[in-house]
């Protein structure tokens, strides 16, 4: 299938220096017409390695990477690179965690892993009165997963610690 652009997408792919931001709303063509302009940066001699298309979901980064693969299929393309947001963050961290301040480099916790952590923490806890409301519930798996759960949400929030205590006050929760 050809990509028929509109203008707004021939604007894209036109554009010439520089970095570039697409945005738009679900189903605007966001991923079509990026994938595009980054076969077309490819066939006219880019080096895939210095050229990166990030999308926003797993899914979208496969489907694309498939397209491009196919589409690109002549060329060899060793560094192409098609990624998430997330991919593109952790290989930024990964290259530069010790001149961020990092003590070591990241790792991705899969979700058994981060339960897991969280269910260590709570093992080690001895001291129930440090828990008064909770203290019932250390032991429980569903908590241990709860617990793991509000901490994800409380970071994509980028809240603080204090901010957490704040809100849980604000809100009457003890403990």
């Amino acid at each position: 299938m050809i990509f028929q652009p509109d203008p707004v997408q021939q604007a894209v792919l036109d554009h010439v220096r520089g970095p570039l931001l697409v945005n738009g709303g679900p189903g605007t063509g966001k991923t079509a017409v990026l994938r595009e302009r980054f076969a077309r940066l490819i066939e006219r001699g880019a080096e895939p390695e210095r050229v990166a298309l990030v999308v926003r979901t797993s899914r979208a980064r496969t489907e694309t990477r498939d397209v491009l693969l196919a589409r690109l299929a002549e060329r060899s393309l060793p560094g192409l690179q098609v990624l998430t947001f997330h991919a593109l963050a952790h290989r930024v961290l990964g290259q530069r965690w010790d001149a961020l301040g990092y003590p070591e480099a990241p790792v991705v916790l899969s979700s058994a892993d981060q339960a897991g952590r969280v269910r260590d923490l709570l093992d080690g806890e001895d001291d129930p009165a440090a828990w008064p409301v909770y203290s019932a519930m250390l032991p429980l798996r569903g908590f241990a997963d709860q617990l793991r759960q509000f901490v994800l949400r409380a970071q994509e929030a980028l809240l603080t610690p204090e901010e957490v205590s704040a809100r849980a006050k604000a809100r009457g929760l003890a403990g």
